[in-house]
């Protein structure tokens, strides 16, 4: 808690300056404002946080503050304060620990500038740097993750291929079921799969999924196969024994 009588000393000294003035507690909490500030600034006597006098975010605010806390020098930074009727000042803020509190504060004063300063030209180049920077990564990432679903589709639609070719050439059931113990495995990604008619012994298995008109498809996996690819395989399965 900061003590009233520095408070009134905050209140004294920031009198002096014409521009505006305030007080901010480490969580961006104002604490106090001069009347340069309270005359600019709406609901800044209101007990809020900076961060709902400003245009930026509060994720920025929250940064400017924990830099200002770590100098006793006053340190600049661009923030658009919001005035009355919905104006929007852009100012250079310059903030510094206040050291003559005990409690972690920032003195923060603000300076309107014109659309031509040189601070804030560079920090809208810098800010449009970032901005672009950053889109570019999220493209690369999302060009990454769209190449490698792409290579997943093409390795199924391989796989499915080849066990389509392999099951067009068997001459009987036995040999679709060898077939479907060499392929089904890659398709599906389990570690083993077999086949059994309606008169064979059922084999070892935690996955079993009927395949018409009279076989089952019995599968060794930790994880059930994708809905779509198991329907796939277990039709052209079906369609390879209805031959017979």
């Amino acid at each position: 808690m900061i003590r009233d009588e520095a408070l009134g000393l905050f209140r004294k000294i920031a009198a002096l300056h014409t521009e505006p003035v305030l007080l901010v507690a480490a969580d961006s909490q104002v604490l106090a404002a001069n009347p340069a500030a309270v005359r600019l600034l709406p609901g800044v006597e209101d007990d809020i946080p900076l961060s709902a006098l400003v245009s930026e975010s509060a994720d920025d605010v929250g940064r400017c503050v924990r830099q200002w806390l770590r100098t006793g020098h006053p340190t600049p930074a661009g923030l658009t304060l919001h005035g009355y009727d919905g104006v929007r000042l852009r100012c250079r803020c310059f903030g510094a620990r206040a050291q003559w509190l005990h409690a972690p504060t920032v003195h923060l004063r603000a300076v309107r500038i014109d659309p031509g300063d040189r601070f804030l030209t560079l920090k809208d180049r810098v800010n449009g740097l970032e901005r672009e920077r950053t889109l570019r990564f999220r493209a690369t990432e999302d060009r990454a993750a769209l190449n490698a679903s792409l290579a997943t589709v093409r390795a199924r639609l391989d796989h499915l291929n080849a066990l389509v070719v392999a099951l067009a050439g068997a001459a009987t059931p036995e040999a679709v079921g060898e077939l479907v113990a060499r392929h089904v495995p890659t398709v599906l990604g389990c570690a083993r799969a077999d086949l059994y008619l309606a008169d064979s012994a059922p084999v070892p298995t935690n996955l079993r999924i009927p395949v018409p008109p009279h076989a089952t498809l019995a599968l060794t996996t930790d994880t059930s196969p994708p809905p779509d690819h198991l329907e796939s395989v277990t039709i052209l399965i079906g369609g390879a024994l209805s031959r017979f």
